[in-house]
């Protein structure tokens, strides 16, 4: 064969596989979805709950935070006088999943006192290694 019908079928086999390539990259995939109804989503839930976990914040009863609230006041390096300690009463509110680190961050109402204004704070709170919870008072 001469050199000028080589490289004419080369060329055109070339172009035949780039035609090709391209109409099978830029085609569209075919997609079949199908919505579900709101009606559909409920009976499969309901048929099984595990699809859709309702998620669960462990967070200490109020006399827990109490306890926790109160040692961490006393353990303060800003406590000077540690017989004199107030009667420190606490509201606790929301709590959710710390953002770092282990345990649980409550918004909480703290009284230093029967008298005193309620502070309304965020007090972390975690399970310590025996069970019990500490207080992280910033």
């Amino acid at each position: 064969m001469h050199q000028n019908a080589i490289i004419a079928i080369a060329a055109t086999l070339g172009l035949a596989a780039g035609a090709g390539g391209t109409y099978i990259a830029a085609s569209e995939p075919k997609v079949e979805a199908q919505a579900i109804s709101k009606a559909e989503m409920v009976a499969a839930i309901s048929a099984d709950p595990s699809l859709c976990p309702i998620p669960t914040v462990e967070a200490p009863t109020e006399a827990e935070a109490l306890a926790a609230y109160r040692e961490a006041h006393a353990g303060s390096p800003l406590v000077w006088d540690r017989n004199n300690l107030p009667k420190i009463s606490l509201a606790l509110g929301q709590c959710e999943k710390a953002g770092a680190g282990p345990g649980v961050a409550c918004m909480t109402s703290v009284k230093m006192g029967p008298e005193a204004r309620p502070i309304d704070r965020i007090v972390g709170f975690a399970k310590s290694a025996s069970g019990e919870w500490i207080a992280k008072i910033n």
